[in-house]
């Protein structure tokens, strides 16, 4: 006997069935919600080291050119600063040598245009702690895949009360 027998000795594709399927809709296109919103709270915005209080009466462009190197893009580095404040350019205008640049020492400063607030800005998932980010959303599905699996027998051992 096939489903669709079945299906017709209980009377057909009825009003329940329609009832059903209304019912289950809505939550089913809201769970990829879930899935996409790794996306988005573990985006990484753009950001430069924070070269700290030591440079306070300078402007903040000021501050960026002392502390940090410009990127391959112009603009300032994301992961390296300076050892020590440049305040002072090359005198013939060309960038000459840098100074020795080191991780940065004092934390970082997002650009928070774009999002107020992610995993990667609250515990800074940057530069060498990037892959942190990833490993968020492995977890996060293994959690899935765990919950699935538990909740689905335990669904199947207790539905009758027993």
């Amino acid at each position: 006997m096939t489903f669709d027998e079945v299906l017709e000795d209980v009377g057909g594709f009825g009003l329940f069935q329609v009832l059903v399927l209304a019912l289950l809709y809505p939550p089913r296109m809201l769970l990829p919600c879930n899935f996409l919103l790794n996306n988005f709270i573990a985006a990484v915005p753009p950001h430069h080291c924070d070269v700290g209080a030591a440079l306070w009466n300078l402007t903040l462009e000021q501050r960026l050119r002392a502390g940090v190197p410009v990127g391959p893009d112009g603009s300032p580095a994301s992961c390296v600063m300076f050892t020590e404040p440049r305040l002072q350019p090359p005198s013939d205008g060309s960038n000459g040598t840098e100074p020795p640049t080191v991780p940065c020492q004092s934390g970082f400063v997002y650009d928070n245009s774009t999002f107020a607030s992610t995993v990667a800005t609250e515990w800074d998932l940057v530069c060498d702690r990037k892959s942190l980010t990833k490993t968020c959303s492995t977890i996060f599905f293994m959690g899935v895949m765990t919950g699935a699996a538990a909740f689905g027998y335990f669904s199947d051992k207790y539905e009758d009360g027993h």
